[in-house]
């Protein structure tokens, strides 16, 4: 039975010390203490109340919920926290699970001992039922939020709601033999923007919309006795009633759709549109996406690349997850893009070879928030002699030119590395893009390293995707057994450390423009990043983005079976605290940066965002370990 070091222990515990010390030797008289090794399940959701009260002595837990497969994080617990206390004790269900994120040591206390201490010492009660942190914020940022003056009551529908809430659930059928006349009457007679074309077997085979009556037929000249199956389109494009909005919008904006059909299991329920989302919303990313496609000149998308504050804006009021705000704002910018590679195109004439625009650094893994450079290149096929050579090089070198001038006007800077098409090094044919990727893989240089971190998460946008995917095979094969670039990459990921001492204190920034704060970006997300490109690379993993990277470790890659969760709870935490800090930055018309002052977040993201760095440190003690640093 511990007793001169547990009673030092509580003494010196920021949680215990306020108890007097009569009743910390009570508490004391009555301790046992408990190993556990990590990953072991303590505590079990839905099983009846535990028995005993556990102080954590050392090491960390993990608490959440399970619902439906879908794990939920509410709390990370350490040294000097505590669980297993429940006011009803074994008469209700344990709420949640819990469990050993690393090895464990605790000071255990039965339950039964405790009333008659809390009947002594009052204080006692309020201490174990102020649960340590409370409930766990992780998924919406918490604190983050609630102290951002753009949190307000908002029912947050885009991310809570199912589709099936939302959508039109009276689906008008039509079948295609009917003329298009028959078809806009009864679009018509029953108040329907849509009609879902049907076939013999009565399934649905395409879908007709008030724009295909007005472009298709109004516009043509098209007869209204044609069947309308001439006019519907076939690209029907489902989504399960159960999704949440987002999952629906991200779908119509990726296939550049206006209407959803909805099913519940295999059946067809309803339909969803972007005036639902309209009306949802007042403003919406489909807005955006449709100003942005309905401009045929960069002056024309200037305003509309200014909205995209407003946006953000909006998907914070809604509480989205990080991932949820960068995925979207990704697409519009993607959208943006290509609407100005479109307008380049037109301005410059058709290209004497076949091209396409990749983009790398945050953007290729579709992570932008704010502050988004210019990371791209150009590979174009290679050409069949030197005048076609000469040929592309100078309409390649017009085409990246003007297309870099009209980012600049749309808010994109310059990337200070200068990896831009601009520059003639990443303006080449795939064969010289092919000889980069295997020289930087074979002959690991510093240099080298550089060019393939940033490079290696490419992803095409625009033009000839088969010339990006050749590419992305190559780097592939070319990476099989490279043990020594693998060292490389692992030797640069380790090189850099969260801000975490090891007495579990912030190590903060020394300088004299960022005292006392921490680099969210270089030394929280990067080395996280970082950490998930070299997993990637060596399971020959082909996504870019660090949250699909992780789903695709997670039955690939030991480490991150362990610690996929964890890795993408931080990933989620840290960077959403990074968006707020730039929008607030922003909305107080300062320059948008990555540096945070870790004493003005609450205790509750303070604790979060150090759990949030000793996970990535327990990774890259891995790494250490496998490769030798």
């Amino acid at each position: 039975m511990p007793t001169k070091s547990a009673f030092k222990f509580l003494k010196n515990s920021s949680r215990f010390r306020t108890l007097s010390d009569e009743t910390l030797r009570k508490l004391v008289s009555h301790m046992a203490m408990k190993y556990y090794p990590g990953g072991t399940l303590i505590l079990r959701q839905d099983d009846p109340s535990p028995e005993e009260l556990h102080i954590i002595k050392q090491g960390s837990v993990m608490v959440y919920t399970d619902r439906e497969g879908q794990r939920e994080v509410l709390d990370y617990r350490g040294e000097g926290d505590h669980f297993g206390f429940t006011a009803a004790g074994g008469k209700s269900a344990q709420a949640a699970s819990v469990e050993a994120v690393e090895d464990l040591v605790t000071y255990c206390i039965r339950l039964p001992e405790i009333p008659t201490l809390i009947t002594e010492d009052p204080a006692l009660a309020e201490l174990l039922t102020d649960t340590p942190g409370g409930a766990y914020r992780f998924p919406t940022g918490g604190e983050i939020q609630r102290k951002s003056l753009l949190y307000g009551e908002s029912e947050k529908l885009l991310f809570t709601a199912p589709v099936r809430e939302l959508a039109t659930r009276n689906v008008v059928l039509a079948r295609k033999d009917m003329s298009i006349a028959e078809a806009a009457r009864l679009m018509s007679s029953e108040q329907v923007g849509s009609l879902v074309v049907t076939g013999e077997d009565d399934l649905p085979e395409g879908l007709v919309t008030n724009r295909d009556l007005r472009d298709r037929v109004l516009a043509t000249g098209r007869s209204a006795e044609a069947p309308v199956s001439e006019i519907m389109s076939t690209h029907l494009v489902t989504v399960e009633g159960g999704e949440f909005c987002f999952a629906a919008l991200l779908k119509m904006i990726n296939h550049d759709i206006h209407h959803l059909l909805v099913v519940e299991s295999g059946k067809l329920t309803g339909v969803i549109s972007t005036h639902d989302f309209m009306m949802l919303q007042g403003t919406s990313p489909l807005v955006l996406v449709e100003e942005i496609d309905t401009q045929e000149n960069v002056e024309g998308l200037i305003p509309v690349s200014r909205k995209i504050m407003g946006l953000v804006s909006l998907l914070l009021r809604e509480g989205a997850r990080a991932s949820a705000v960068t995925r979207i704002i990704t697409e519009v910018n993607d959208r943006l893009e290509r609407k100005v590679l479109t307008i380049a195109r037109k301005a410059l004439g058709p290209p004497p070879l076949p091209f396409c625009w990749i983009i790398y650094g945050s953007a290729g893994r579709k992570e932008q928030t704010f502050k988004t450079d210019q990371d791209n290149g150009l590979i174009y096929q290679d050409p069949r002699d030197e005048g076609q050579a000469q040929a592309a090089k100078d309409y390649f070198t017009r085409y990246a030119e003007f297309v870099a001038d009209g980012l600049r006007r749309c808010g994109f800077a310059d990337c200070p590395g200068n990896y831009m098409a601009t520059n003639p090094e990443w303006c080449q044919p795939l064969s010289v893009w092919k000889r980069y990727f295997s020289r930087w893989i074979r002959e690991p240089t510093t240099e080298a390293i550089v060019a393939a971190v940033i490079l290696f998460d490419f992803r095409g946008l625009y033009g000839d995707h088969g010339l990006a995917s050749e590419l992305k095979a190559h780097l592939m094969d070319t990476l099989r057994g490279q043990a020594l670039f693998l060292k490389y990459l692992a030797d640069m990921a380790t090189s850099v450390r969260p801000p975490l001492s090891s007495l579990r204190t912030f190590v903060l920034e020394t300088d004299s423009a960022h005292r006392n704060k921490i680099n969210l970006k270089n030394r929280c997300i990067a080395p996280l990043i970082n950490i998930v490109r070299l997993f990637s690379l060596e399971s020959g993993v082909p996504e870019t983005s660090t949250l699909e990277r992780i789903a695709a470790l997670k039955s690939r890659h030991g480490a991150v079976k362990e610690s996929g969760d964890a890795l993408e709870q931080a990933f989620e935490f840290i960077s959403l605290l990074r968006i707020h800090h730039q929008f607030e930055q922003i909305s107080s018309n300062l320059e948008p940066d990555n540096f945070i002052d870790p004493a003005a977040l609450g205790r509750h993201d303070q604790k979060t965002l150090k759990e949030a760095c000793r996970v990535i440190s327990r990774v890259l003690d891995g790494i250490q370990r496998e490769y030798g640093n």
